[in-house]
């Protein structure tokens, strides 16, 4: 539970805010360290403020990221609208976004079963030849697929456009195409 300079770990200051992998001693213990202790307790609210920041800023629109099924599941579940497309590999969809839409899923069907490294390279036609790589994206190979969401925010303001997604395993023998997804974006009418 200590960072090792008698204060608690930023790893247990996070299991004691999430409520994970804690037993109830582990909390007991952090709940009189924390009573104790200025400074974790300084530490712990920093990761509760970051968190919120995060919160905000994922609500807002202003952050994409790649993410898991439950991660999705539990966000509708929470009452957000979610706008899904489904791609299967080397797929392409139409595609738009909705004003009250909160939520942007892509859903990317791929082939992962013994693939290391994972990374995706985009490309918009706004921007042609310009490609942006995430490097070592997470993903669950028994999943066979990658959920993107993109910052809403951005594409509530896009003009129509094509955007292009490339899943790459990166591999000891060199780089391989996974499959590539073609997005049309329309703007919403109205």
């Amino acid at each position: 539970m200590s960072g090792g300079n008698g204060h608690l770990s930023v790893e247990a200051l996070l299991d004691y805010w999430l409520h994970e992998n804690a037993s109830s001693a582990a909390v007991d213990a952090a709940d009189e360290h924390l009573m104790q202790c200025e400074a974790c307790g300084h530490a712990l609210d920093e990761l509760i403020a970051l968190g919120e920041g995060v919160r905000s800023a994922f609500r807002a629109g202003a952050v994409s990221a790649v993410t898991t099924a439950a991660f999705v599941r539990r966000l509708a579940g929470q009452g957000m609208r979610v706008r899904e497309y489904r791609l299967p590999v080397n797929g392409s969809v139409d595609c738009t976004v909705a004003p009250d839409d909160e939520l942007l899923v892509s859903h990317l069907e791929a082939p992962l079963e013994g693939v290391q490294r994972l990374d995706a390279v985009t490309e918009w036609s706004l921007e042609p030849g310009i490609e942006h790589r995430l490097e070592d994206v997470p993903f669950d190979p028994q999943a066979g697929e990658v959920l993107y969401l993109p910052k809403l925010a951005a594409v509530k303001e896009l003009p129509a456009n094509i955007l292009q997604v490339k899943l790459l395993a990166v591999e000891a023998a060199g780089v391989r195409e996974i499959g590539r997804y073609v997005f049309h974006h329309r703007p919403w009418p109205g």
